[in-house]
């Protein structure tokens, strides 16, 4: 069950969601190459969330978990960067944002606090 859903989980990410940097760099191409370079960041901001409240016992929920939570920054960043075109704003709100989320997702599923 756990090789389906992680499976399922890449296929999401690699094809379903969509190039977060399309708002903020207009030409596909590059937004396609800056989102190869500089998206990988999601990666592990993303498992750094799932770990404020994920305990390893169940590969199952982690890896949805990890797939809710990319899609969660992928939509963040999306939403920051149709509000904000300057770059120091969009990173200083993406991390605020960031922040606030582990601290949230840590309290709301009772398990590890890892800044607070």
């Amino acid at each position: 069950m756990y090789e389906i859903i992680k499976l399922s989980s890449y296929i999401i990410r690699q094809f379903v969601l969509p190039n977060p940097f399309t708002n903020f760099i207009k030409d596909p191409s590059q937004a396609t190459i800056i989102n190869w370079i500089v998206g990988g960041i999601f990666i592990p901001l993303s498992y750094v969330l799932t770990g404020t409240w994920y305990d390893k016992k169940t590969p199952v929920i982690g890896c949805i978990g990890f797939l809710a939570n990319y899609a969660l920054l992928t939509g963040l960043f999306l939403v920051i960067t149709l509000i904000v075109k300057n770059l120091y704003v969009i990173a200083i709100a993406f991390f605020i944002f960031y922040f606030l989320l582990c601290y949230i997702e840590s309290k709301l599923l009772g398990k590890k606090n890892i800044f607070i």
